[in-house]
């Protein structure tokens, strides 16, 4: 029987929470897809998960689904009453921060003050067909948007340049319920980014997909320490996102995850590839010969991920088998994990699975509450 060991990982806490993570691969099963988006956020909110929270991505069936997390946000907000309601990453260089303000004000209204964001600088440069002058330096753009962000939802103005020249002050509507924006900064594996979180006061998003617990310590030490120097008070929150299927039989939660998993990634490879003008040529209305082994790589690739995946470093199993990785998770400093649910395509599979994650949240909420010891 796995126990929950009083204290934490280097943050020093001892409380690990759920939330629900979306990027599904479905960018043509619409319906579909944001279906499950609600039925899930009204079972998350129903089983005492902590947030649901919607990417952006644009032009690619990875994410697809999610251009714009404003607008999903306040499909959430109007079917829940409890869950904060995240959207991430937002990648602000794309966009006015006017408008991001106006937009996540309006999530706060419409769910009573649940609204929060993660942001990102961006990597992909298709997505910058949308702002194609702020490639270039968007990650210092980015930080310099947190800034902006946190003080025209605090002060209820926005100064920037008009459009007749000369700077123009504007009032920002409609005003949001919360006097504060939480704000997350979405790190992968540069320890640099995490310094940059921790300096600027923001709470990270994470994953394992080139990472394991043990490096993840070590990064979040690094973020708390930066915020430690620069005067935050707190240790802030290490959220880390993980694959979750979650079933009874352990052996066909991996059967039916990992295969799911798989295809999943392969359309996410696709987009890595497209990003950067990868692929084969076409000859004879057959594929080429340079097409048909980037196809073999990137089969092998997404099997190799896949091993490596259901080798500890996501949530699909058993409860008892996920209470493992995830007590592994909370050593190291995390506070909360997303669980990414749509990578599996059957709504009902999801749904499924997401009543034993409300079993797994509830494990370590009483393991909390209960104090050092307490069984998992």
């Amino acid at each position: 029987m796995l126990r929950i060991q009083d204290g934490g990982g280097p943050g020093g806490g001892g409380r690990l929470d759920f939330g629900v993570f979306f990027f599904a691969a479905l960018g043509d099963r619409v319906r579909e897809t944001y279906g499950l988006m609600l039925d899930c956020a009204r079972r998350a909110d129903a089983l005492g998960l902590a947030f649901v929270s919607t990417p952006e991505r644009h032009f690619h069936r990875f994410g697809g689904a999610f251009p714009n997390p404003a607008v999903s946000s306040a499909a959430i907000a109007a079917v829940t009453e409890r869950v904060q309601i995240r959207a991430g990453s937002v990648v602000t260089p794309l966009h006015p921060t006017a408008r991001v303000v106006e937009d996540f004000a309006m999530v706060d209204g419409l769910s009573g003050g649940r609204a929060a964001i993660s942001v990102g600088s961006g990597w992909n440069v298709n997505d910058f067909v949308l702002a194609p002058d702020r490639y270039e330096g968007r990650r210092e753009r980015m930080t310099a948007d947190v800034t902006a962000i946190r003080a025209a939802w605090r002060d209820g103005t926005w100064t920037g340049p008009g459009p007749l020249g000369g700077d123009v002050t504007l009032e920002i509507f409609p005003r949001p319920v919360q006097p504060e924006l939480e704000i997350w900064v979405t790190a992968s594996r540069s320890e640099g980014t995490f310094r940059e979180a921790g300096r600027l006061g923001c709470n990270v998003l994470t994953h394992l997909e080139n990472q394991d617990p043990d490096s993840l310590a070590e990064k979040v030490s690094v973020y708390r320490a930066a915020r430690a120097e620069h005067g935050w008070a707190g240790p802030g929150k290490i959220t880390v996102m993980m694959h979750t299927y979650l079933a009874e039989d352990a052996g066909q939660a991996r059967a039916t995850g990992g295969a799911w998993l798989r295809d999943y990634l392969l359309t996410a490879i696709d987009l890595e590839a497209s990003a950067v003008g990868a692929g084969g040529r076409m000859s004879g209305g057959k594929p080429g010969r340079d097409v048909l082994a980037a196809q073999g790589a990137r089969r092998k690739l997404a099997d190799l991920a896949v091993n490596r995946y259901l080798s500890g470093n996501s949530l699909i199993g058993s409860v008892d088998e996920a209470a493992a990785v995830a007590e592994r998770v909370r050593a190291a400093g995390a506070d909360e994990i997303a669980c990414l649910v749509d990578f599996v395509g059957d709504p009902d599979q999801v749904l499924a699975s997401l009543e034993h994650v409300g079993a797994l949240s509830g494990r370590f909420a009483a393991a909390s509450r209960d104090g050092a010891g307490a069984g998992v």
